[in-house]
């Protein structure tokens, strides 16, 4: 699953971002990264299986306006305990355990052990959480050490005991980066949060791969429709990178909008999700 093109894809995205309303050549593009046309082509094809001249069309915020206004409406979600499924990414069924974060320290969470790893992707090295319920974090490096990532994790679950683990593939994470048929396997998600956060990543599980919508959307989805700015918090502060679809929320104008790893990330999963759904 390594994939030692990322690096390269981003300086190239970062370039095209910057000067999209220019239209840049590929020659512009190769000499920016100091290669050739030629292989610039063979980059994004075998990154996403999109050339470049196609990948331009993918991040105008023309055509994000566009496609938020052909989106499908979401589905209207109510607040529900216990475990939460019916729910997929990428075609994959997810099943949600949610626990509230004083649940944790007086329930059954204070003796909990998670174990991380990390794992390569199409957009660079991921850090992976797991308890012996579900995946509880998944986060882009972005060239970050791994102790910043186990800090932060031990910050937020003070009780638990953090362990590495061996960093062995994740099936269902294989599935998907592969382009290939969804597995029958459930990803199991352990996510520690107010329902009211759960229901915003709820709806975002419910986007399709290569569509968009917005935050005032969600909103009205999950009944807040006069909290967009709480619920712009809850979609930034999403702890399942990719897999609980956050990128695919953008500014109602058809702007990129922010992203909790990186607009160069953002953008290069909405293109890799085009070119691989056939969109």
């Amino acid at each position: 699953m390594t994939n030692p093109d990322y690096q390269q894809i981003a300086k190239a995205i970062t370039f095209i971002a910057t000067k999209h309303d220019e239209q840049p050549t590929l020659d512009e593009v190769a000499e920016h990264l100091n290669t050739s046309v030629f292989e610039i082509k063979r980059l994004f094809t075998r990154w996403s299986q999109v050339s470049p001249k196609t990948y331009l069309q993918t991040i105008n915020p023309r055509r994000g306006a566009k496609l938020l206004a052909t989106a499908k409406p979401l589905p209207e979600i109510k607040s529900q305990s216990g475990l939460i499924g019916g729910l997929t990414t990428f075609g994959h069924r997810v099943q949600i355990e949610g626990w509230l974060p004083s649940f944790y320290k007086s329930g059954p969470g204070y003796d909990l052990t998670i174990e991380y790893s990390v794992h390569d992707s199409p957009f660079g090295e991921m850090f992976v959480a797991e308890t012996p319920r579900g995946i509880c974090k998944v986060s882009f490096s972005s060239g970050l050490p791994l102790i910043a990532f186990v800090s932060n994790l031990q910050r937020l679950l003070p009780e638990a005991k953090l362990r590495p683990k061996e960093s062995a593939p994740i099936e269902i994470f294989e599935s998907i980066f592969s382009r290939d048929k969804p597995i029958d396997k459930t990803l199991n998600l352990h996510l520690f949060a107010l329902p009211t956060h759960i229901n915003v990543w709820r709806t975002l599980l419910a986007t399709d791969p290569g569509k968009l919508t917005h935050h005032k959307a969600i909103a009205e989805a999950v009944g807040r429709r006069k909290s967009t700015f709480a619920t712009n918090n809850a979609i930034d502060s999403n702890p399942i990178a990719f897999f609980i679809p956050s990128h695919r929320s953008i500014d109602p104008d058809g702007h990129a909008g922010d992203y909790r790893w990186g607009l160069t990330r953002k953008h290069a999963i909405h293109a890799w999700e085009c070119a691989n759904m056939n969109l």
